[in-house]
Parts: C-alpha cells; structure tokens; sequence
C-alpha cells in the first residue's frame, strides 16, 4: 500500500480561495441582437457564439476580435466594447462576477478581451438550451463559466503578482463595506472596524493592498454606483441620492473621474449584448 503524504491548503496558499472564492450570477441574454453600438457594465460578460457568418465584431480600443462561429470571448468589467453585430449573429451572453471578497473581481485586472473557438464549449450550451430545466442550466452554466476563466486565467501573470492574499486580513472590513458603500464613511470609521488607529490602519492596509484605504473605497462606491446604474430601476439622481451624495452634480464628476464617462452615458451603454 502507497504511502499518502498529507498537506494543507494554507501550504499552497489556497485558502482564502477554497474558502470565500465565488462566482456570482447576474444576468443572462440568448438571442439575435444586430446593429452597432458602444457597451459598457459592472460584471464580467462571457459571450459564446452560436451561429455566425463571421462578419461580426467585438472592439476594445486597438483589440478586435472577430466573432465567427463558436468562439468564446470574457469581456472583463467595466470594458467599454464597441459592438459590431449582424442579423447572423445568434449568442449567449452570461453575465457575473468572480469574486473572493466584496469588490475584489479577479478578471477585473485583466487588460484584454480574451477568446478562443472550442466547439464543445458551444455544443454545452447547445445541449444545455435543447433541456432547458432550472438543474440542468445551473450546472451547465457554471460549468460553461468555470472552464472559461480557468483558460482565462491560465498562466496569467495578475494572478501571481497582485495583493491577493493581503486581502485575508480584512474580512470584517469588507463585511462591513458590503452594508455600507455610501458617501460619509471615512478612513477612521474602517480602521475602528480593524480596531487599530488610523495612521497605522492606513500604513497596513496600503503595505498589504497595494492601494491606500482611500482608493480603496472610492473604487468600491464607483463599482456600487455602476451596477445601481447597470441595473435600470433608478436614474441618476436617485443613485446619487442612494449612495448619499450631497448633489447629482458632485456624483457626475466623482462618476465620471472613475470611468471616463459620465453616469448618464454608462445607464445608456448597459445595454444587453
């Protein structure tokens, strides 16, 4: 009998992977949808194609990627994609987020589109839309995600020099942020939550991050801000007012500092692929 050599997850440094790691589920379009416009949302967006003649794009800046049949292509968040779609074009779109704590999306800090044609992976989907019962699309959907971010991911240099692990050290603070992303909470306010003071909070959290509390949380209000946007039941205004803003106007230029555009433009762009 074979000797089995016991380890840990901690050794690999997979932990905080195992454990808090999750792929969450926003939105799904299938269907034909032609015509040329400009997108832009708060999730990843995994886009497989199931018919196509080929003349049919995805841009982002100086990156195309040609849609022929079967290709999969990973639109990282917060990407701003110019579609160029014809009447051929017959997709799934899954839109999600993958995140190991509140606001941390690993395929956020991807620069690229990502793509690649595998028949099975469209033939899943294929086998998936012919049964479409609740068991059978839930797994054949995480399934279908899963395998694409692992190519996706696949030796991606990110994901070996990011801050990831110093992200474990402060689960009560993102328990807290996830409750209270608004306007009025304050550097101190966080470094009470990690019960330290706030110079040294500020010199930890920066040291282990990569980024200052600050940037931290103007990144997560942004991100906050973009998916009540994103999401169509409130207009600008009533985001502003959600998130506690002191006027629109302030929460325009705080918007548009972040992505580029303004809040009104990104509502108009989260347009379904």
């Amino acid at each position: 009998m074979g000797i089995i050599q016991l380890t840990s997850f901690s050794e690999y440094g997979i932990h905080p992977f195992c454990n808090q790691l999750e792929l969450h589920f926003n939105k799904f379009y299938y269907g034909r949808n032609s015509g040329k416009w400009k997108s832009c949302f708060p999730v990843n967006r995994l886009v497989c194609i199931l018919e196509s003649d080929g003349a049919s794009s995805f841009q982002n800046g100086d990156d195309t990627v040609p849609l022929k049949q079967d290709t999969a292509v990973l639109l990282p968040a917060f990407h701003e994609i110019t579609h160029d779609q014809n009447e051929s074009l017959l997709l799934l779109s899954v839109h999600f987020n993958l995140e190991l704590y509140y606001g941390i999306d690993l395929l956020e800090q991807r620069k690229r589109m990502w793509h690649e044609v595998n028949r099975e992976r469209c033939d899943l989907i294929r086998q998936m839309l012919e049964k479409p019962t609740r068991l059978n699309m839930t797994a054949s959907l995480r399934t279908l995600c899963w395998d694409a971010i692992l190519r996706c991911l696949e030796g991606a240099p990110e994901l070996e020099t990011n801050h990831l692990p110093g992200y474990t050290r402060y689960e009560p603070l993102f328990a807290f942020l996830q409750n209270n992303t608004r306007m009025g909470i304050d550097i101190a306010q966080m470094a009470e939550v990690m019960r330290m003071n706030r110079e040294t909070f500020i010199k930890k959290f920066t040291a282990d991050t990569g980024e200052s509390p600050k940037l931290f949380f103007n990144r997560l209000l942004a991100r906050r801000a973009a998916h009540l946007l994103a999401g169509g039941a409130l207009n600008v205004r009533e985001v502003a007012d959600e998130l506690k803003f002191c006027s629109e106007f302030y929460f325009s230029r705080f918007f548009r500092r972040h992505f580029g555009i303004s809040p009104r433009e990104f509502r108009k762009n989260s347009r379904p692929v």
